[in-house]
């Protein structure tokens, strides 16, 4: 990837889901669309408003972001991508498991609708834990927030999601949703009207000597 000296470079450290895992997600997508949508139209208690205003993650969009590093000067990545390595030389293999439909802040007042991690997720916790200790020296502030998920979805209104909770629990299982991780990824995101293009700057790769 070329840049210009000094130009800065939007960054985030992930792991990245392979592209037939991400296809199991458009069905979740499409239904948690149809939503909503009356079976029954004569029966106005049973209906509840559909999700109509909301950004849905492409296929081939999706990532576990395990750190948010924003606008990061080229010349810095170098380092970045330095302390990452850092710590996949001290992890090894592991495997995750997607499952469980959830939203930020809560289902009642959703802005994001994610999918979050059934097995694995105290390892990705761990990871994230520390790429935040090993780039703090670098001027990165730490966040103390991480929750392990996959975004599906962004909602530009608000819908309360609290009453298909029921409904959403067909989703805590996904059939062969299951990734195993090797490596993460420092990773570029390019913001565009048709949505962002990511780019992977750094492959760190991990240690099969590693604590685990």
């Amino acid at each position: 990837m070329a840049t210009a000296k000094g130009e800065s470079i939007r960054c985030f450290v992930a792991i990245e889901i392979p592209k037939a895992i991400q296809a199991l997600f458009k069905p979740v997508q499409t239904h948690l669309q149809s939503l909503g949508k009356s079976r029954e139209p004569d029966h106005r208690d049973d209906v509840i408003s559909p999700i109509r205003k909301a950004s849905w993650t492409k296929p081939g969009n999706f990532h576990l972001t395990l750190k948010f590093l924003g606008d990061v000067h080229s010349e810095a990545v170098g380092a970045v991508s330095e302390a990452v390595q850092n710590i996949a030389a001290t992890q090894a293999p592991f495997s995750i498991q997607f499952g469980g439909i959830g939203a930020f802040p809560t289902l009642a007042r959703p802005r994001v609708i994610w999918i979050g991690v059934k097995h694995g997720a105290a390892i990705v916790s761990h990871l994230a834990k520390a790429v935040n200790l090993e780039l703090k020296p670098l001027g990165f502030p730490t966040d103390n927030r991480f929750h392990p998920h996959l975004t599906l979805g962004r909602l530009r209104s608000p819908v309360n999601l609290q009453p298909l909770k029921n409904v959403l629990r067909k989703y805590d299982t996904i059939d062969e949703a299951t990734v195993s991780v090797n490596e993460i990824t420092v990773m570029q995101s390019q913001l565009h009207p048709n949505g962002a293009i990511y780019t992977p700057l750094s492959v760190c790769r991990f240690s099969t000597r590693g604590r685990g």
